[in-house]
């Protein structure tokens, strides 16, 4: 077994491009993606919107607009005065969002304001007779965006239009109100914050220490690191084939017992170097990734809860590796093989794409990939606050599909022998 450990180090010391392929590609992934992917995961507060404005009414409603977007720290305002340079500006992806308020905006909502009035005047034994004009109900504020633009950023700015347009909107229904006593009422932004402000949402975290959301640095690191582990099929695969193409394993198979402490020696050491290479990786997001400007990877509270679950993980990886180097004949057919089927399980598993926009049926084939469970329990871990005996359940199935592969490779291995 120690022979053998001896020997795998040799091997993979003598292969500089694989050692490559094993520590600088997932180290270089992470920080591309990382770096690439942090303005998907960034708060909308962040980010500053160019909001391009015609104004066509003459009254307040379209001013208190205007100001209001003026007044926003998300959103700064051009005006445009040519409706039909705007349009194009916006189909050609010059500008990004595009606002064109009507003529009869106050028109229109004094007039809704009217038949509030009435309707509560009717109600109340007020008298209140303000004239209604049905032609206004159609009056709408036009919203242009970039065909290209993400439906987040658009809801966003839909949103906020809406509480400036809902200022507005009570400033004349108060003014209705009001002319019924014959005072005049309104209401300032000040207080229309204070009723937005009310039964405020307070999001909950289980980890005290957590303070953060979740960005780009806390899925990447863990997610291509579990994904380069599992790349250990590539040397793992490409030893065994070439041991086998020139007869050291058939000759180390003339030994009683000496081919079952040599499969428990390479499982060893390459179960060893994954569980370094994975926390090399989080090195990166805790050393280098700052020096990026991007956030320090946080470990949750129970960093330590991790070492068993990686462990696993890792068996599970050089498993995989065994299980490949067993099955195909030729390096052509194991290496590609393989490598592929590590992408496929890495975009089933959640490392490349986020389970929750694939499909009810993906979500449930995913279950059954061992990234899945790797990645779910170092979430688990990073972000949701847990411990080890939170995560126990992972590294059964970790340990358990490692079990299985190996099991399979062995029986492989042998009818080998036989034919």
């Amino acid at each position: 077994m120690f022979a053998t450990i001896v020997k795998e180090l040799k091997l993979l010391l003598r292969d500089p491009v694989g050692l490559l392929l094993l520590i600088f590609m997932p180290a270089i992934l992470i920080i591309v993606m990382a770096v690439t992917q942090d303005s998907t995961f960034k708060d909308m507060r962040d980010v500053k919107f160019e909001v391009f404005v015609i104004n066509k009414d003459q009254g307040k409603v379209g001013k208190e607009i205007v100001a209001a977007i003026e007044a926003s720290s998300m959103f700064e305002t051009k005006i445009y005065t040519d409706e039909h340079s705007l349009r194009n500006d916006i189909n050609s992806g010059k500008a990004k969002i595009g606002l064109i308020i009507p003529e009869e905006a106050s028109s229109s909502l004094v007039n809704t304001a009217n038949k509030v009035v009435n309707a509560v005047g009717a109600k109340s034994g007020l008298p209140a007779s303000y004239a209604q004009n049905k032609a206004l109900d159609s009056t709408e504020i036009e919203v242009l965006f970039d065909p290209t633009l993400k439906p987040s950023f658009k809801n966003s700015f839909k949103f906020a239009l809406m509480q400036y347009a809902t200022q507005s909107k009570m400033n004349t229904l108060m003014s209705r109100l009001g002319s019924m006593n014959g005072t005049e009422m309104s209401i300032d932004s000040a207080l229309t914050q204070e009723l937005y402000s009310a039964l405020p949402l307070k999001e909950h975290l289980e980890d005290k220490h957590a303070t953060f959301t979740l960005n780009s640095v806390q899925h990447n690191v863990p997610s291509w690191a579990i994904f380069g582990m599992f790349l250990i099929v590539v040397p793992i695969a490409g030893n065994m084939i070439r041991e086998r193409e020139e007869g050291s394993m058939t000759r180390l198979k003339l030994i009683p017992g000496a081919p079952v402490k040599a499969n428990i020696g390479m499982i060893l050491f390459y179960t060893l170097f994954c569980f370094l290479q994975f926390y090399v990786m989080m090195l990166i997001g805790t050393m280098l990734i700052p020096l990026f400007g991007l956030p320090k990877l946080y470990m949750g509270s129970h960093p330590w809860a991790t070492v068993p679950l990686v462990l696993a993980t890792a068996f599970c990886a050089t498993t995989y590796g065994y299980l490949v180097g067993n099955v195909f004949k030729t390096a052509n057919q194991a290496m590609p093989v393989g490598a592929i089927f590590t992408v496929i399980l890495a975009s089933l598993g959640g490392i490349w794409v986020p389970l929750e926009i694939l499909p009810p049926v993906m979500t449930t084939v995913a279950k059954f990939t061992p990234m899945y469970w790797a990645f779910n329990g170092v979430s688990n871990i990073f972000l949701r606050g847990q411990g080890m005996h939170d995560v126990w359940l992972p590294i059964v199935i970790m340990l358990f599909s490692g079990c299985v592969m190996t099991l399979i490779s062995s029986f492989i291995s042998r009818r080998r022998i036989v034919n």
